[in-house]
């Protein structure tokens, strides 16, 4: 079984990923890095020179790919929720019983995204906005439009305000222990 970490931009999938599959003790996966890696670019440049349409047609062939694997972590790009074969791939049921996946929502709050965006800015590491207009209300008009479809997607949702990312992490841990998903992770492990 893989769990998949969905949430808007800059809420900590990657970090919270690495965390998380470390513990586990199963491979990581972060969707982002694995469409930069095949295009041999940064995601900004996918973007500038062939168009949000075609930077998400990859992200869907490599969420094709991913859903082959068993035992990992995905941490998803944040538009993933954006077409509903993706969230279907990454939960597909194997058989009855079998689940290929469970979709855990970070849910970061608005002013820590921001925050986030703009320290990446300073740092050179920028993401590609989807406007030309201002950040804030980018990113409010954004998660307006997003956060019914992360809510809708989600197996579990973590808050994440005033966690560090390896709270956050142990609290994905042990919902995966209660829920009985991180049993099946054992199982499919031996």
């Amino acid at each position: 079984m893989n769990v998949v970490l969905i949430g808007y931009r800059a809420t900590g999938k990657s970090t919270v990923g690495r965390i998380l599959s470390a513990k586990l003790k199963i491979a990581f996966w972060d969707t982002d890095a694995m469409v930069e890696k095949s295009m041999a670019m940064p995601i900004k440049e996918i973007v500038a020179l062939h168009g949000w349409d075609f930077f998400r047609a990859k992200e869907r062939e490599t969420i094709k790919y991913l859903t082959q694997k068993e035992d990992g972590v995905i941490a998803t790009g944040g538009g993933v929720v954006l077409f509903r074969e993706n969230v279907n791939l990454l939960k597909q049921k194997v058989d009855l019983l079998k689940q290929a996946g469970v979709i855990i929502w970070l849910n970061a709050p608005l002013q820590d995204i921001i925050d986030r965006l703009k320290k990446d800015a300073r740092n050179g590491a920028t993401r590609p906005q989807f406007t030309s207009g201002n950040i804030i209300q980018e990113t409010i008009d954004i998660m307006r439009q997003r956060f019914p479809l992360y809510e809708s997607a989600a197996d579990h949702t973590v808050d994440t305000v005033g966690k560090s990312a390896a709270q956050v992490a142990e609290e994905i841990y042990q919902y995966l222990r209660k829920s009985g998903n991180l049993d099946k992770i054992k199982e499919s492990k031996n």
